[in-house]
């Protein structure tokens, strides 16, 4: 039985693209900043493109959340985490809400709506 996308609220879609743009976003940065600083041609790209690798990762996980919003958001909450170790983000404010915080809390968000779809369907039986 597909979970995916078409059975998921406006709440899941919206997170999901944001965090597409988001993974878009810092992949094209990584890819294009360490080109200008050797010619800024296509060769500069090229050569650069091993630093953008990591960022990958995360629209590969855009994939997986898509298909399974929990374990998606999981697996970015951890990704999260692992940017704040790896790429020590928590030594500046603005490192740390620009690469990680948005895949800590849009993780935790796809974790969690599930809790709040049931409780939301729990609580419209009941008499207010």
């Amino acid at each position: 039985m597909n979970k995916g996308i078409k059975k998921d609220s406006m709440f899941g879609i919206g997170a999901i693209l944001l965090l597409t743009v988001w993974s878009v976003t810092l992949f094209l940065f990584a890819l294009m900043s360490g080109a200008e600083a050797s010619d800024g041609t296509v060769e500069g790209i090229v050569a650069n493109a091993p630093n953008a690798l990591p960022w990958v990762i995360p629209i590969v996980l855009i994939y997986v959340t898509w298909k399974r919003q929990v374990i998606g958001g999981a697996l970015f909450f951890l990704f999260g985490l692992a940017t704040i170790l790896f790429f020590n983000t928590y030594e500046t404010i603005v490192g740390l809400l620009i690469i990680s915080a948005p895949a800590i809390v849009f993780g935790a968000m796809l974790m969690t709506q599930n809790i709040w779809d049931k409780s939301l369907e729990i609580a419209k039986d009941l008499p207010l």
